[in-house]
């Protein structure tokens, strides 16, 4: 939840601030950053100081920044808005119990929407995620569309993003859709009201509200990319495709939004088209730089013309270019060797990465997962223990990091029982670490251990309530086990209306819609996640399930044999196998 402070200009935090002020004197006008604005009467110095805090805050100057709020409260201190300040950069010191008496300074003052917001704030940091809606909630009281208050939108979208962590998402479309009723312009409030309507496959609901976006602004880029998406998980490519088209001309060809499109039309089967567009926007060879390279290569890869963008990076070796980015596109050109299957040609580019390069530890954490799924457990293992004195950067991090590449290595070459004790271990010296909990829960999950690596799951949904991995894992895990199907998916539906679109996530949607036995959601949020994600194996083999359990056993073996042909790890692929032979079809793929 980000606080509105960074959102708002010097005249309006300055107004707010002062003009709030107790006191007895009779209105005045002041001018105010080149605005009038009218406040009560009040020692000059006031303004000053919250100006200067204003500047700090412009520099993350957090301490410098409340010390000039504690020097205007000293000149006013019945301004509940300087309060609710200050309780806002005490919290990004850290001083959780200053921040919480300012919050009651504030309110004690007077209710106003920013004493609320800092409320929120607070309760959020003391984790109590019930007493974060109900303080935005008495926040939306404070606010009015039609007064044109800045700060409506915002606390409505906050109100809302808080609902969904505390899995209340009929909530949060109501507080949506009171926000776009009242704001139609919010082009934010209709991506989100997108969102919360795909997560309950409410499909044309959420292409709607793509539209009522892009009425109110055409050139909405994100709106229109979002629009191809849907088009492309509900089947409707050519509409995609017209959708992204329009994205990248009213973007000026931006690399990002040719990328995404470059993925669909390969995705579509439309490969040719995908190399076309790659041509279409080709830099002139004398105009390449560091940047225009890294974003030219991306689109390569994207068309899947990998030689290409392997040729790219090459010739940005002969060029003058920084030794950083260097380093940098040693591990793109890995990462592309990787995708062509030469493993040890992305090593070997992997170790150029010389050992004085901030991405040095990186590099040797990359290598050793290419020794690891090679078989090579002794030679991954050595590559991260010789690479931790040398790394550069945090170390708690780098020991974080370090142990999760090392256990997952004791995992790979069957001791699992190992590797748990590992992140154990890293565990206890780093309680709560999020990447370490998630890699243990994931081997225990892998070792059967699934009670258990949901126990740690939902400890760590009690600190991050909004961690859209942890409410995916949950959710997906409790699914595949027919555990607490209801809570899963209310889960999934919640992270799914907080990350909208990702093929991974709707395919766990879809997953615990089977598990609950409602068919018809189960096969469309399936063939959405297929359209997306078209060379995941799993998503691949969950959807032959559904069409297995529907009788429709031809249909069934295909995505079968599809889901084979993708290079599946030797777990799926025996249970591909042992679905592809329940339905009659043989248990090899291609025969």
């Amino acid at each position: 939840m980000v606080s509105v402070l960074c959102k708002l200009s010097l005249a309006g935090v300055v107004s707010l601030a002062l003009g709030a002020c107790a006191t007895t004197s009779s209105p005045i006008t002041k001018l105010v950053g080149g605005r009038q604005i009218t406040t009560r009467s009040v020692d000059p110095d006031a303004y000053e100081h919250v100006s200067r805090a204003l500047l700090y805050e412009e520099q993350e100057h957090w301490q410098e920044a409340a010390a000039e709020i504690r020097h205007a409260l000293v000149l006013d201190d019945d301004a509940p808005e300087l309060h609710a300040h200050l309780a806002e950069l005490l919290l990004r010191l850290g001083d959780l119990k200053d921040a919480a008496a300012e919050v009651r300074a504030s309110l004690k003052i007077a209710k106003t929407s920013r004493g609320f917001l800092a409320e929120a704030h607070v309760r959020q940091a003391q984790g109590d995620s019930a007493g974060v809606v109900a303080a935005l909630r008495r926040a939306t009281a404070e606010v009015e569309f039609q007064a044109d208050d800045d700060e409506a939108e915002d606390v409505y979208l906050e109100l809302a993003d808080a609902e969904l962590q505390v899995l209340d998402v009929p909530a949060a479309q109501a507080t949506l859709e009171a926000l776009t009723q009242a704001e139609p312009g919010s082009g934010t409030g209709h991506m989100r009201m997108t969102a919360v309507y795909w997560a309950q496959g409410e499909m044309a609901k959420a292409e709607a509200e793509l539209h009522k976006a892009l009425a109110e602004e055409p050139n909405q880029i994100e709106a229109l990319v979002a629009l191809a998406w849907i088009h492309t998980a509900t089947g409707r490519n050519d509409e995609a495709r017209k959708a992204f088209r329009e994205a990248v001309d009213r973007s000026e060809g931006s690399p990002e939004i040719a990328a995404a499109f470059a993925r669909f039309l390969v995705g579509s089967g439309s490969g040719k088209e995908a190399e076309q567009l790659a041509d279409d926007l080709a830099v002139p060879q004398g105009s390449l730089d560091s940047e225009t390279i890294a974003a030219r290569v991306e689109l390569e890869r994207s068309a899947r013309r990998l030689d290409r963008a392997l040729a790219l990076l090459a010739q940005a070796k002969e060029q003058g270019i920084p030794e950083g980015q260097k380093n940098r596109f040693s591990l793109t050109r890995a990462a592309l060797l990787k995708e062509q299957g030469k493993t040890v040609e992305a090593i070997a580019a992997l170790r150029e990465v010389p050992k004085t390069s901030p991405l040095y530890f990186e590099s040797r954490l990359r290598a050793a997962e290419l020794l690891r799924d090679s078989g090579k457990f002794a030679d991954a293992a050595r590559a991260v223990e010789e690479a931790v004195p040398l790394a550069s950067g945090e170390r708690d991090t780098i020991e974080i990091e370090a142990g999760v590449s090392l256990a997952l290595v004791d995992e790979k070459r069957g001791d699992a029982a190992a590797g748990a004790a590992r992140m154990e271990k890293v565990l206890g010296r780093h309680p709560g670490e999020s990447r370490a909990v998630m890699t243990l829960a994931a081997i225990e999950e892998r070792r059967g251990n699934w009670q258990r690596a949901l126990d740690l799951v939902e400890r760590q949904l009690g600190k991050h309530p909004g961690s859209v991995e942890a409410l995916n894992f949950w959710g997906f895990v409790a699914a595949d086990h027919g555990h607490a199907l209801e809570l899963a998916s209310r889960r999934l539906q919640a992270a799914n209306a907080i990350d909208p679109g990702s093929g991974g996530l709707i395919d766990s949607l879809g997953w615990v819609r089977f598990r609950s036995k409602d068919l018809a959601k189960a096969g469309m949020f399936l063939e959405q996640a297929a359209r997306l994600e078209p060379t995941d194996p799993e998503i691949q083999w969950h959807l032959g399930e559904v069409y297995a359990e529907r009788k429709e056993s031809e249909r069934a073996a295909a995505t079968f044999r599809r889901a084979l042909g993708l290079s599946p790890d030797e777990r799926l692929r025996r249970k591909l196998e042992d679905s592809l032979a329940k339905v009659g079809g043989n248990r090899l793929s291609g025969k």
